[in-house]
Formats: structure tokens, sequence, C-alpha cells
């Protein structure tokens, strides 16, 4: 019994020496790889034979295979736009397939840490063979990588198979980040920033056709919105000022004021603040100068008015002074 009780602690003594705990500076597994849904969450470009590249971040280990991978046509994808995370306690980098391994390779990371921009190579297997169906390796220069390039250049008779590409930064992500939902998979968090990177937004609407659709009120203290252009061409002296009869005419034939959007177009289409707001400038500018040219008007009305007062005065006078003669 002592004997049997004795094995036994010893062998669960051996399974507890055996584990690795996970911490932030051991690589903790799939569950914090930032490249989960990269299509969706950053700009992922291929060059080179085609290859499925959602298949290569949905965390589903699917294998696929490219053909005709060789030194001369390489397989380049080049992921842009990671979160800028630096990797001072660790993080790790590389491939997985099922079949068909690289047996040459080469991965590079854009280093953007203190400004110093720079290209690091992070695993070179361009010059000598490498065989097995897995590759990892730590980030050998702690930085902060914005982009990522994996370049395959030969396999088994120029096929190459690829199951998944991994980036496990655990001070970047929490476990799963980029897999648990789909708006999971597109909103993104900068610092205290939180942007959503796909598609369009509607709340009380199930079909948005803008960045943001809301069927409803919005609040807000203040509005601030971006234009191309400002009507200050009114005030220029090239600008042909229409005459108030030819705006007369066209309220007259159209039911609105020209340049503006009729009722029906608004109610059909809405209005752009941005737009609506310079039109508006517009034809308050426009008003400016027709006053503007009627006070002119008045004032030399009131000048012509004073002086045939004076005359009429001085006409007066002289037949004051002829009925006296």
């Amino acid at each position: 019994m002592k004997k049997t009780l004795s094995l036994l602690a010893f062998l669960l003594c051996q399974i507890i020496n055996s584990q690795t705990f996970s911490t932030n500076l051991t690589p903790v597994g799939w569950e914090h790889n930032i490249l989960f849904n990269s299509v969706t969450r950053y700009t992922v470009t291929q060059e080179g034979p085609a290859i499925n590249l959602p298949g290569l971040f949905d965390g589903s280990m699917n294998p696929y295979y490219m053909a005709g991978v060789t030194p001369s046509t390489p397989k380049v994808i080049l992921i842009e736009g990671l979160s800028g995370y630096h990797t001072q306690a660790g993080a790790w980098v590389g491939w997985t397939t099922r079949y068909l391994p690289a047996s040459r390779f080469k991965i590079e990371g854009y280093d953007t840490y203190n400004g110093v921009n720079v290209w690091r190579v992070i695993a070179d297997y361009s010059d000598v063979d490498y065989g097995n169906y897995n590759f990892s390796v730590k980030i050998p220069v702690g930085g902060v990588y914005s982009k990522l390039k994996f370049t395959f250049y030969n396999g088994q008779g120029g096929n190459v198979g690829l199951s998944e590409l991994f980036f496990i930064h655990p001070e970047a992500t929490s476990p799963y980040s980029g897999l648990l939902t789909q708006s999971a998979t597109n909103w993104q968090n900068y610092g205290t920033n939180l942007f959503y990177n796909l598609g369009n937004v509607g709340i009380g609407i199930n079909a948005p056709q803008n960045k943001l659709d809301v069927n409803g009120t919005v609040h807000a203290k203040e509005v601030k919105v971006d234009v191309t252009g400002w009507p200050d061409y009114v005030f220029k002296n090239n600008y042909n000022l229409p005459t108030l009869e030819e705006v007369e005419k066209h309220i007259t034939e159209k039911g609105h004021l020209e340049n503006i959007p009729s009722e029906d177009e608004v109610i059909k289409n809405g209005i752009s603040l941005g737009e609506m707001n310079a039109k508006l400038l517009q034809k308050i500018e426009e008003l400016t100068l027709y006053m503007i040219d009627v006070n002119k008007k008045v004032n030399m009305l009131q000048v012509n008015n004073d002086r045939l007062i004076e005359e009429n005065k001085m006409f007066v006078k002289k037949i004051e002074d002829l009925e006296k003669k």
C-alpha cells in the first residue's frame, strides 16, 4: 500500500512539474493570437500564387494549398495596421500547416517603436531548409510592430500548405478577441478610442446605407461638419449676382429659390448639413448684396431729395423777393 501511495505521489509530482503555467512572459497559446480575422480587422494583401486569406486567420486550422511557389515567384502575405502595443514582455510569430510545409521562408516585422520605422527580420530560412509542420519564434527585438510580412519561397515540388498564421501577443489582446462575435471582429480599441472598421452602423435601422444611420433624434452639444467649400465667392467682383427680376421669375416657375432643393427633394433625400448651410449662406450673402445696393439707392435718393428741398427753398425765397418788389 505504501509503495502504491509513493508511486502515485511521484507521478503527481511529475505531472505538476511538467506543466508550464501561462504568464505574459511565456507563449500563452492560440487564444492570444492577435491575427484572428485579420482580413476584417486589419489590411491584408497577398502576392504570388493565390490562397484563401480568410481561412488563414479564422482559428479553424484547416489546410489550404498553393501551387507554383518558387524563389522566383514567392508567396508574400502582408498584414498592415496591427495594434501599436510594445512586445517588451514577449510575443511569438509563426505559421502552421497540416501538409506540405514550406521548406524556405522568411518572416519580417515593421518596428515603429520610438519612430525607428524599420523592417526587422524575425526569422530567415530563405537559404536553409526547414523541415517541420509548424514554426514559431519569439520576437528577437522588442518593439512596436505595425506590420508583418510572411514570404514563402518553396515547398514540396513548389506546393506549399498553410493552416494558420499567428502573432501571439499576450499584452496586445484578450483571449479570442477576434473570434468571439462579429462585432468583436470589427470593433477595435485603440487606447481610449473605439472605432468600427468595416461596413455601416445602423441605430434603429437594420440596413444602413451610410457609415452611421440613425432612425431617431440625435442629441448633442455640438455638431461639427467638414465642408469642401464656402460661398464667399459671392462677394467677388466676377460673381454673377442674379437680378431680383430673375429671382422672382425662378420662384414663379419653380416654386423655390434657385440652387435650393425643393420640398419634394428634401422629403425624398433629406439634406446634407454642410452643403445646406453653405447654400443658405450663399442666399444670405446675396441678400446682403441686394440690401447694400438698395441702401446705396436710398442714400442717393436722400441726397437728391435734400438737394431738391434746398432748391425749392431758394425758389420760394426768390418768389417772395419778387412779391416784395
